[in-house]
């Protein structure tokens, strides 16, 4: 046997960062990947190549625990940064995990048998080289310290497609390769797994939303031969589009045609606990028959809002029972947009470069004398604007840009908004060209004109562009998201959060009961110490403020006699409670 690695080892030398998303290589090269794979993906489709390519697959069988409960996590939107997804993946391999509810009883858990990632194992975009660095090392850190190695089974999500699915394809659909040193199985980006005690977990791959493929409909339909009408079933999909169809209504929802021709052609059964990521937090959904709709997307990436948009009720009677983290802990936090600045630095370079250019177009058609006032200067500008097509074009393609970056899904304030975005920097690049022209011709005694003089009130415009429109860019997502309830991802992707993290947990008793454990870590370490225990090398955090894991809820699904299910668990507040219903599963 090999001696385990030196824990100084197991640290990379290079941790990754939390992702900035309004960096410019990051921006430029996501946008570029998400046009491709929208325009081509379509076109192109993987699924049907890996299912022709691939080994046939069966469900896979893991029904034979025995008399013990069988654990298995289930973790979504990993690899972010090193310090969020480490402290979920050392949590995860934990041999045993004992955490406290609200009301300060103890709940003893196991680490899971399996490991199911729900989507985005990657961040910003897919790559071998991202993968490594943000996903299979500190899982490979995490694993090799405890000892666990449990199999692992990923579902794609949108940021694995955008290559169309070749990095993730080849990391956890050859089986041979495994995945930072555990089993992998699967050779199809979907899966059937037969757990104890009659569950069953299936997951479907959508394709940035497309429908199911031919090869997946046949896959499922012969699986659905041998799963027995009392069975239970957790389906895992990519993104919880029961709550994107109340953040975008009149939206086209893939729920209401895949999932109900899912439950009715294929499975011909109704699924008990729908569960996803996507959205970086967790919410529970439940209805009256008891069937379970969870976002569980806590697993690394940055945090996603909770307070917006209000889904306490969605359709079909399903009302919001959980949330992490609460309402007004994330209100308080969409305030940090004001430090936007501070937060991207390197966010700067765009508004420095587009504010510059606005006014050099706005120079070209001022004199002595027209430059003189703001007023004179603003109305000369404006004219010229109007009449001169190249400085027109600028302009059209300046709130064209900022038009495209509003919330896409709500005409009215993609219009509305966007203008009203571009028109404020467009003040502001006027505002403070004018006034570096100001400086450098009265203050400084430089010629109008000259190309000193247009130099230095060039560069102090790229210097302040930068600094306000990152200010004013901080501010429209701050009043976008508290005022009218839009622009929930750009305003928290921006904020780069690295705690507020969370994973399912679940235990299936011998008599069939689900018993499902959401656990947080409310602050990741920032800081790591390498130890020895039990021979066995390991990270271990060494942060005074951060937190150990604790349990959200707890939620227990009981079959009852004659088709229904009682529900039953701790909430937030630690308070214990039961529900009964008719069976989501019979």
């Amino acid at each position: 046997m090999l001696d385990p690695p030196p824990a100084e080892n197991l640290l990379p030398t290079r941790r990754a960062k939390m992702v900035g998303w309004y960096d410019p290589d990051v921006l430029s090269r996501s946008a570029v990947m998400m046009t491709i794979a929208n325009l081509f993906g379509r076109h192109s489709d993987t699924r049907l190549i890996e299912a022709l390519a691939s080994q046939p697959q069966k469900e896979f069988d893991y029904s034979t625990a025995g008399a013990e409960p069988f654990w298995l996590d289930y973790v979504s939107d990993i690899a972010d940064g090193w310090n969020s997804t480490y402290a979920i993946a050392h949590a995860v391999a934990q041999d045993s995990l004992t955490v406290l509810a609200a009301n300060g009883e103890a709940q003893d858990t196991l680490a899971g048998k399996l490991l199911v990632f729900g989507g985005d194992e990657v961040y910003p975009y897919p790559s071998k080289g991202e993968y490594e660095r943000r996903a299979e090392a500190p899982y490979r850190a995490a694993f090799a310290a405890s000892g666990q190695k449990p199999d692992i089974f990923a579902l794609p999500g949108n940021h694995d497609w955008y290559d169309s699915l070749v990095a993730f394809s080849r990391i956890f659909c050859r089986p041979e390769r495994g995945f930072a040193g555990c089993k992998t199985r699967q050779t199809r980006s979907y899966f059937a797994v037969k757990l104890p005690a009659n569950w069953w977990l299936l997951a479907i791959d959508l394709q940035l939303g497309a429908d199911l493929d031919e090869p997946q409909i046949r896959y499922f339909q012969d699986v659905a031969t041998r799963i027995p009408l009392d069975a239970q079933v957790i389906l895992c999909v990519p993104d919880p589009q029961w709550i994107y169809e109340k953040s975008y209504p009149g939206q086209s929802s893939y729920e209401d045609h895949v999932l109900r021709f899912f439950e009715t052609n294929i499975l011909s059964r109704k699924v008990s606990v729908f569960l996803t990521g996507d959205l970086h937090h967790y919410k529970r959904h439940e209805n009256s028959s008891g069937t379970q709709k969870i976002v569980s997307g806590g697993g690394g990436a940055f945090l996603h809002p909770t307070h917006a948009p209000n889904t306490d009720n969605l359709r079909d009677g399903f009302r919001q029972r959980a949330c992490y983290p609460d309402a007004v802990t994330s209100n308080k936090l969409s305030w940090r947009n004001l430090a936007f600045p501070l937060i991207n630095p390197r966010h700067m370079w765009i508004p420095a470069a587009l504010y510059a250019l606005s006014a050099w177009f706005a120079s070209a058609s001022l004199s002595v004398q027209t430059a003189a006032t703001f007023g004179l200067a603003f109305d000369t500008a404006l004219n010229a604007a109007v009449r001169d097509p190249l400085n027109g074009m600028w302009l059209i393609a300046f709130v064209s840009a900022y038009v495209f970056f509003t919330d896409t899904h709500v005409r009215w304030y993609r219009i509305g908004g966007g203008v009203a975005h571009a028109l404020s920097h467009l003040a502001a690049a006027f505002a403070l060209g004018w006034l570096a022209l100001w400086i450098t011709t009265q203050q400084l005694g430089m010629t109008f004109g000259t190309v000193p003089q247009l130099l230095i009130s060039g560069t102090m415009t790229f210097v302040l562009g930068g600094v306000a429109g990152a200010i004013i860019l901080g501010i429209y997502l701050v009043l976008s998201l508290r005022v009218f309830g839009r622009h929930a991802s750009e305003a928290f992707s921006a904020l780069r959060i690295q705690d507020y993290k969370q994973w399912l947990r679940m235990r299936i008793d011998a008599d069939g009961t689900l018993n499902l454990f959401a656990i947080a870590i409310d602050r990741v370490p920032r800081r790591w110490a390498s130890r020895t225990e039990n021979g066995r090398a390991s990270l271990a955090a060494h942060d005074v403020r951060a937190t150990a894991p604790r349990l959200i809820e707890k939620v227990v699904l009981r079959a009852r006699s004659g088709g229904g299910v009682q529900v039953s668990g701790v909430d937030e507040l630690g308070r214990v409670y039961t529900r009964s219903g008719t069976s989501a599963a019979t």
